[in-house]
C-alpha cells in the first residue's frame, strides 16, 4: 500500500505541468501570459498611420510627410519621413499591453511638426516621439518612454 500511495503521489507531482505561456522575444527577455503574437502574419504593405502637410516653397512642390509601416514584429514599426528631398527612416517599438497595437501620428504644437504614439487599452493617445523641421534641419526626437513591468507575487 505504501508503494502505490508513493506512486499515486509521484504521478500527480509529475502531471502538474506548468500551464504558463512564456515565450521570448527578440532580445532574449521573457514574455509571460501574452495572448498577442510576437510575430505578424501578414505584414501590411501600406501605412498604419500617416501624416502630411505642404512646405511653403513658391518653387516646389515640397511636403513634411510622417509614414508608419508595419514590420513582421508585432510591436515593432518602420517609420518614413520626408521632408523636401530628404528621406529618413527610424524605427519605434510599442509595449505590449495585451492588445494589438494601435499607431497614430497626430499634427504637432508647431508648424512642420507630428507626434507619433500608440493608443492604451483605455484608447487614450500616448505620445512617443516627435518629428519636427527646425532652421530647415528634420529632427527626431523621444517625448516618452514606455513599458510594461511584470511582478511576481510571494507564495
Amino acid at each position: 500500500m505504501k508503494y502505490c500511495s508513493l506512486f499515486i503521489l509521484l504521478t500527480l507531482f509529475a502531471c502538474n505541468s506548468n500551464t504558463k505561456n512564456e515565450t521570448k522575444d527578440a532580445q532574449g527577455n521573457e514574455i509571460v501570459n501574452d495572448t498577442i503574437p510576437v510575430e505578424r502574419k501578414v505584414v501590411e504593405n501600406s501605412p498604419v498611420a500617416s501624416y502630411s502637410e505642404k512646405v511653403k516653397d513658391p518653387l516646389n512642390d515640397w511636403r513634411f510627410s510622417v509614414d508608419v509601416y508595419e514590420t513582421k514584429s508585432t510591436f515593432d514599426f518602420l517609420v518614413k519621413i520626408k521632408y523636401k528631398e530628404l528621406d529618413a527612416e527610424d524605427n519605434i517599438k510599442i509595449p505590449n499591453f495585451g492588445i494589438m497595437p494601435k499607431v497614430e501620428v497626430r499634427k504637432g504644437k508647431e508648424e512642420q511638426s507630428c507626434i507619433i504614439g500608440f493608443l492604451d487599452k483605455a484608447g487614450e493617445f500616448k505620445e512617443y516621439k516627435l518629428v519636427q523641421v527646425k532652421n530647415q534641419e528634420l529632427k527626431i526626437s523621444t517625448i516618452k518612454h514606455y513599458a510594461r513591468t511584470l511582478y511576481k507575487k510571494k507564495k
